[in-house]
């Protein structure tokens, strides 16, 4: 690793696309430089490959999951964390170039992708078989991966799943639940794959639970999610998403957590960052639009309209 990027990793705990160009500006306007945090020091010129991914936007291989993890558990009360749903090779390109903090591949492939009325459906091989696409993508972003329903049932199998997904090319995992899932996440922290928690309105258990239901209405409810955070976070979890948690709840469980939390369906501005389905996002999945999403496009409209021109054209018409 070259010392601007040495240096500024150390000071900031952050791979970002900014700091790598900074330290590359700094290699190239001065050959020793004084910096403010301690002595001089001498920079030398990268190797020409180092020096394209520095040009390109592209971190040193060098940089490994769990210091992106850690990258991510450094923007605690920081510059807030944009996460995007990403489920195949193109779409990871495209949200990385974007400057996506963190690609989920998550198990919403089911409903999304795959077509499932939710997500209690997706199975291991699914999610093995997006998650291999996505990093064929070797996106800067930090790839993180659902653990699927009923493959995290014991610390034993949830460490085995984990494992399968990072030789797909997971660099983190993300699971469901509080209390009861803090041997689990033990157990995968231990052999060194960091793990994402996900607190709140947990989709796996919409069978169970009846529906899709907002949390921390009550007091109780929202001890219940500070309790759940304090384990998963003593087990070593690097964020948390909070998924349909009341504003106000959100907020005040985020200020008190020493980890980012990552919202979706929480309002704005209550988290450390957030998280979106990338179809939500597009507005290329019209047949069903959560309340809380944010359609910053209309992809579904776009191509009924592409494609009947195709049509039209393809039959004289």
């Amino acid at each position: 690793m070259p010392p601007p990027l040495r240096f500024f990793s150390a000071r900031f705990a952050t791979h970002d696309p900014f700091v790598y160009r900074l330290g590359l500006q700094v290699f190239i306007l001065a050959r020793r430089v004084r910096l403010p945090y301690g002595s001089p020091i001498k920079l030398e010129p990268p190797p020409a490959r180092r020096l394209f991914r520095f040009l390109t936007g592209h971190p040193p291989s060098s940089v490994t999951a769990l210091e992106k993890a850690e990258s991510i558990r450094a923007r605690k009360a920081a510059r807030p964390i944009a996460a995007l749903t990403a489920y195949d090779y193109p779409t990871a390109r495209l949200l990385d170039e974007s400057g996506v903090d963190v690609l989920l591949v998550g198990d919403s492939l089911g409903m999304v992708v795959l077509g499932f009325p939710d997500t209690t459906q997706v199975t291991l091989d699914h999610m093995l078989h997006h998650v291999a696409a996505v990093a064929r993508a070797k996106p800067q972003a930090l790839i993180v991966a659902d653990l699927p329903i009923h493959t995290y049932d014991t610390p034993t199998q949830a460490l085995a799943t984990a494992r399968q997904l990072v030789a797909a090319g997971a660099e983190a995992v993300k699971l469901e639940g509080g209390i009861r899932q803090a041997e689990k996440i033990q157990a995968i922290t231990h052999v060194g794959i960091p793990v994402m928690g996900h607190l709140g309105m947990l989709p796996q258990r919409v069978i169970e639970e009846g529906g899709y239901r907002k949390k921390g209405r009550t007091p109780e409810q929202t001890a219940a999610l500070h309790a759940g955070a304090a384990a998963i976070i003593e087990a070593g979890v690097f964020a948390i998403v909070f998924e349909s948690i009341i504003p106000a709840t959100a907020r005040l469980l985020t200020d008190s957590l020493t980890v980012p939390t990552i919202g979706i369906g929480c309002g704005s501005n209550t988290c450390d960052g957030e998280v979106a389905v990338i179809t939500d996002l597009l507005g290329s999945y019209p047949w069903f639009v959560p309340p809380f999403a944010r359609p910053e496009t209309n992809l579904a409209a776009a191509t009924r309209e592409a494609v009947a021109r195709y049509v039209s054209r393809v039959q004289g018409g």
